[in-house]
């Protein structure tokens, strides 16, 4: 994967996160609905997935 590709897939990740936020589901994981932890979300904000399914 190019930087270019790899940037770009940050961001599409940034973008997904924010979307999460204005619809109240940021910080629950996508795929069990369980909560994100706190440090994780601390290093990578835009995590969508909990620690189990990340």
């Amino acid at each position: 994967m190019t930087a270019h590709e790899s940037l770009g897939r940050l961001l599409e990740e940034v973008r997904l996160a924010r979307t999460r936020l204005v619809e109240g589901s940021y910080g629950r994981c996508a795929v069990c609905g369980g909560p994100i932890p706190e440090g994780r979300l601390g290093a990578r904000p835009w995590a969508t997935t909990c620690l189990r399914h990340g």
